[in-house]
């Protein structure tokens, strides 16, 4: 679900919620956007069970407008394969709204063994 400016805030917002979740890993979603210049911007959303209520995760959705398109992955487990660029992760750990998804980025990061993106995912969460 889509959230627009509020009163506090004039950046969108994005609640991404899963159905279903694989086996207690976190799962990653890509969300790709544009902005009003075109550009495409791409996050990765990271999603894990929580105590109460279904999987979702909050981020914000700088530059898009209500013009913007959005589309979105399939959510996939994250492993310890998995790699991404450090600028992107950066962009999505910043992006992050709420104690939920920066505790999925926290369990995205036990995951993976690549040592330069844990330390990104870590001063993303300072």
């Amino acid at each position: 679900m889509v959230r627009g400016p509020g009163s506090t805030s004039l950046d969108y917002r994005l609640e991404l919620v899963l159905e279903t979740i694989g086996d207690g890993r976190p799962s990653m979603t890509v969300v790709r956007y544009t902005r009003p210049d075109g550009t495409e911007q791409s996050l990765l959303v990271p999603v894990i069970r929580g105590r109460f209520g279904p999987p979702a995760s909050y981020v914000r959705l700088l530059g898009f407008d209500g013009a913007s398109t959005l589309t979105a992955s399939q959510a996939v487990p994250v492993t310890s394969d998995s790699s991404w660029a450090a600028a992107r992760v950066a962009a999505s750990v910043g992006a992050a709204l709420n104690e939920a998804t920066r505790e999925a980025w926290r369990q995205v990061r036990e995951v993976l063994v690549d040592e330069g993106l844990r330390a990104v995912v870590d001063r993303g969460l300072r």
